[in-house]
């Protein structure tokens, strides 16, 4: 089937600055070529380390919440334990404490149109050093944002990120579906000081299956699942995928 590039992805309502240079938010040399570029708010005050909100001030209350919604909320308050106090939610809002001092804000915006979206927490990478926060549109899965805990500097990526044993790398996968809403790829990212780099992109948007589930074996086997079917509908066939790196370069085998 065809691969289909990932929605746009709107700005968050406020966003932490990046610390003394105050330019840097998710650039887009760090996502896919075709993602877009999220840094449409500027630094108000590099000393102060926060950047001014643009978004309308709009939320979801609690008997307009849909049960996928209930869900997500549900899943943000237990990723709220690995923050150790650092990330909170203020009703619409999405709060994360930096180490630089500032505060990074990121707001619902619950209007019916391609700007809509839920921005919820999604865990604490102790060894990245970095916060992920999850964006999720009205359609498909959605994108993450890797924040780093001090900074807030922010690299897009089109799936949870998994980090390896020892800190230095993550692997993400991503499927785009029956409705090809979301990427199909299946990535491994490295870290370069503070600053994510990609490493390895697979493209399975047209390919014979699609990737998930990736769990590093050590800190140069990546395992996740192939998942397949030859009819649409009907459930995936999944089988035993392995991602190795031998230097500077990854292979995809059969487990």
């Amino acid at each position: 089937k065809d691969s289909r590039t990932p929605a746009p992805m709107p700005p968050p309502g406020t966003v932490a600055a990046s610390g003394p240079d105050s330019s840097a938010t998710a650039s887009a040399d760090t996502a896919p070529p075709a993602s877009p570029n999220a840094d449409s708010v500027s630094a108000s005050s590099a000393s102060t380390c926060v950047r001014q909100d643009t978004t309308p001030q709009t939320g979801l209350n609690a008997r307009s919440k849909t049960d996928a919604v209930r869900f997500v909320d549900s899943a943000e308050s237990v990723d709220f334990r690995t923050a150790n106090g650092k990330a909170a939610r203020a009703g619409a809002e999405l709060r994360i404490q930096l180490l630089c001092g500032g505060l990074a804000v990121f707001r619902d915006n619950t209007t019916p149109s391609p700007e809509f979206a839920l921005w919820r927490y999604a865990g604490y990478l102790k060894s990245m050093r970095s916060h992920v926060v999850h964006r999720i549109p009205m359609e498909g899965s959605g994108a993450y944002l890797v924040v780093d805990d001090s900074t807030g500097d922010q690299t897009i990526v089109f799936g949870m990120p998994v980090a390896s044993p020892d800190g230095k790398r993550f692997a993400l996968t991503s499927m785009a579906g029956e409705a090809n809403y979301d990427a199909g790829l299946i990535e491994v990212w490295r870290m370069e000081g503070r600053k994510p780099e990609q490493e390895f992109s697979y493209d399975t948007g047209s390919g014979p299956w699609e990737a998930s589930d990736a769990v590093w074996r050590d800190s140069v086997t990546i395992d996740f699942l192939k998942n397949s079917h030859s009819v649409a509908g009907d459930p995936y066939v999944q089988k035993p995928g392995r991602l190795t790196r031998t230097g500077t370069t990854w292979a995809l085998s059969d487990k």
